[in-house]
């Protein structure tokens, strides 16, 4: 699907770059984002070992916040004994489209380019010069979404729990969803 075909572009796929001199983070945003998408990087090159790209994603990812940021207008819905289930859910089919996905990853390193604010800017340096563009945005020292060539990857996924939701106004058809294992649309 559309989420599984962007994460995938961010990891092996790469575009013809101008060649600019790596540059060190200088604030304690670039800081967190170069040192979190260098370590998923390096986890997803050695095997993509779910324990690891977990334990990555606790660390550095605000995964709550990215969830239930996902699920928009639609979180009111969450009656308060779903919210911590709902969460979970999310946070596996995230470890699961990065597990499945992490055996074809080709990129070296994450060089940090710049920041504004809490958006930190970059690319994911590949072989033969290629490149992925990205940005993260941030909160309180956790990462809560990620800019790929042009799309918010947590504004794509709103798009699509609005549409297993409907009309029929379901929560319960996200929690299916997410129970399936299908991974995101």
């Amino acid at each position: 699907g559309m989420f599984a075909t962007m994460c995938a572009l961010v990891i092996m796929s790469g575009f013809p770059g101008m060649q600019t001199a790596s540059s060190a983070p200088d604030s304690a945003t670039e800081k967190l984002v170069y040192d979190a998408a260098n370590r998923l990087l390096g986890i997803l090159r050695n095997g993509a070992h779910r324990h690891e790209i977990a334990d990555t994603l606790d660390k550095y990812v605000a995964i709550g916040a990215m969830a239930l940021f996902v699920l928009g207008k639609h979180r009111r819905k969450l009656k308060s004994d779903q919210q911590q289930t709902y969460i979970e859910l999310f946070n596996r089919m995230i470890l699961n489209v990065l597990t499945r996905i992490g055996s074809k990853v080709r990129g070296n390193e994450f060089v940090v380019t710049g920041s504004r604010g809490t958006i930190v800017a970059g690319y994911v340096q590949h072989d033969q010069d290629r490149r992925t563009e990205l940005e993260f945005r941030t909160r309180k020292g956790r990462i809560t979404d990620i800019l790929v060539e042009g799309i918010w990857m947590g504004f794509l996924l709103r798009q699509n729990f609005d549409q297993l939701i409907g009309q029929g106004d379901n929560i319960d058809a996200v929690f299916a969803f997410l129970k399936s294992d299908k991974g995101p649309l």
